[in-house]
């Protein structure tokens, strides 16, 4: 997985330099998809991981830095550019910068692996969703504002990128398409809602130290001491107060739906809970947010969380 994520990376100009490909492999994109899609196809977990790779990187250069630099345009065409290229399929122009190059052949092959053109819909319709939610992330960044908590859990809804885009990649990996009226149950989706949560919650608390310090940056932690008025050794207490009772929440949530007898929702519900355990470890692991002192100078790190 390490090999053919490294070599996606050189592929479409992420790792150019030894450097970078040392930094790369700290930040071990290529364990999380292992870890997070340890069933189904080595194709599915390799396309997991290079999606991972996609969108921290393109987080790291144009949701954070476009607003830090007053760049706001730079995001903007990215974000035009990338609906372009979901929307377009085969018939997307030439694309003017490598990023959106990774992103044609993400889309491209999810098409290819997808059992129903359902589930291209669900990852386009699930990656337009992010993508509002980071425009809109940028705009509070760049005007140096702060969601309250209830905007801020709507807002992670969508930038945590679950149940429209990773999910979906369980149904590619472990070949359990859900029809629509399975995948649109209530049950269903209240299930896929509570891991969501837990992995968004769990990324927050774990990513703190290294975004704490960075000018304009909002994470679950920094939102819970504004709305308790608490000091930051408390509010992560009450994140990882949140993340362990959606976590419990899942695990109630999945087993009645593991258990009704359908081998395909059985897999997709494995897939959710491999999720949650597979960000766990990655993050308590991975270079990216392994630091021993946060920044406290005020600058965006390097890419790959150098």
């Amino acid at each position: 997985m390490i090999r053919e994520t490294l070599g996606w990376m050189r592929r479409f100009g992420y790792v150019t330099t030894p450097d970078e490909e040392a930094a790369a492999r700290e930040a071990g994109f290529g364990e999380l998809g292992a870890l997070t899609y340890p069933h189904g196809s080595l194709e599915g977990a390799a396309l997991a991981a290079q999606l991972m790779v996609w969108l921290f990187l393109q987080d790291d250069r144009f949701s954070e830095r476009a607003p830090a630099r007053g760049r706001m345009e730079d995001l903007a065409d990215h974000i035009l550019w990338s609906q372009r290229v979901l929307h377009g399929g085969a018939g997307v122009p030439p694309v003017p910068e490598p990023y959106l190059a990774a992103l044609v052949d993400l889309r491209t092959r999810i098409a290819r692996m997808a059992a129903h053109n359902e589930q291209v819909e669900r990852f386009t319709d699930g990656f337009n969703r992010y993508l509002g939610a980071a425009a809109a992330e940028a705009i509070y960044r760049s005007r140096g504002l702060a969601p309250d908590l209830e905007q801020y859990l709507r807002l992670r809804e969508s930038t945590i990128l679950m149940r429209g885009m990773c999910f979906v990649v369980i149904e590619l990996a472990d070949d359990c398409y859900l029809p629509g009226p399975v995948w649109a149950r209530r049950d269903v989706r209240r299930c896929e809602q509570a891991a969501a949560r837990a992995i968004a919650f769990t990324h927050d608390v774990l990513s703190g130290l290294r975004e704490l310090h960075w000018p304009g940056h909002t994470n679950l932690i920094t939102v819970l001491a504004r709305r308790f008025r608490c000091p930051l050794h408390e509010a992560v207490a009450r994140a990882v107060g949140m993340c362990e009772r959606q976590t419990a929440l899942f695990q109630r949530l999945s087993a009645p739906l593991a258990a009704e007898g359908d081998a395909r929702l059985a897999r997709y519900v494995r897939g959710m809970g491999a999720w949650i355990r597979g960000n766990l470890d990655w993050s308590m692991t991975c270079g990216r947010y392994h630091v021993a002192t946060p920044r406290t100078t005020g600058e965006l790190p390097a890419l790959f969380g150098a």
